[in-house]
């Protein structure tokens, strides 16, 4: 089979992998990078994904990099089970979601997972000339700059509240999608899934849990996909407890901060 997944246990986009290798029944071979030490800056690495992000497959003698991409050619690699709606229209609503979260929901929590709690924890851990070689070796320069700010203003940013608002109305288009079913297109457990449940956990170890709404639509769909033999069957399927701790510690510090940033966008114009 020859697989091998180059991936960060912390990284959304390396969780969504890993749900899929499980659901899978696949075996696989890891290479566990330090995104904190900046492992993924490495030269090794970046032949094999100039964009210095994780994760990143190795099939024989094929590399398949973003995580979505990853996660259509598993399903089409190795067919059982199926994680797309067997009919076109059902399959193209499930893409055009990944497409969201992909494009809107990946940005919106790495920048609040910065604003909240990482830009902390970098502080912690490296010297000025560090972090800014950091950001310098960033390759996309929009990423780059919405982490700058990110980092400096935290939820005082404007790409924060901007991520708020996203996110805000994703879990509303979510939680419609999820009312009277178990999940969340084409009536079966699928890619769209797999795709959004890692920001939806980041959300609340952030603490921002409240985004979700009141009718515990996503909270019981959390609990669906971790009672899953395969979620089982994962080690650290959301990251590990230390760095969850890190980040609840953090959100735990800001809650007075988001509480502030809430209350101003429920009460402004629509």
């Amino acid at each position: 089979m020859d697989l091998t997944l180059y991936h960060s246990t912390e990284s959304t986009c390396s969780q969504k992998v890993r749900l899929v290798l499980a659901e899978k029944g696949l075996r696989w071979k890891e290479v566990l990078l330090n995104l904190r030490r900046g492992d993924q800056f490495a030269a090794d690495y970046l032949r094999l994904n100039p964009k210095a992000v994780v994760p990143t497959l190795v099939h024989g003698d094929g590399v398949i990099c973003e995580s979505s991409i990853i996660n259509e050619y598993l399903d089409r690699a190795f067919a059982q089970p199926p994680l797309k709606p067997p009919d076109p229209y059902p399959e193209a609503r499930m893409r055009l979601f990944i497409k969201r979260i992909d494009d809107d929901v990946h940005p919106a929590i790495g920048i609040l997972s910065f604003a909240i709690a990482l830009r902390h924890q970098m502080r912690e851990m490296k010297t000025p000339e560090e972090i800014e070689r950091h950001f310098n070796s960033v390759a996309d320069p929009m990423r780059r700059e919405r982490q700058r700010d990110a980092y400096t203003l935290g939820l005082n940013s404007p790409a924060a509240r901007q991520a708020v608002v996203t996110l805000r109305k994703t879990c509303q288009t979510m939680s419609a999608a999820l009312a009277g079913q178990a999940w969340l297109h084409g009536g079966r457990y699928s890619l769209a899934d797999v795709a959004a449940v890692p920001y939806m956990v980041r959300m609340r170890a952030l603490g921002l849990a409240e985004l979700w709404g009141s009718d515990g639509a996503i909270a019981h769909w959390i609990e669906r996909i971790a009672e899953r033999d395969a979620c089982r069957r994962i080690e650290d399927p959301w990251g590990t407890a230390s760095f969850a701790r890190m980040l609840e510690s953090h959100a735990a510090g800001a809650r007075a901060d988001l509480r502030a940033l809430f209350d101003a966008l429920e009460h402004a114009p629509a």
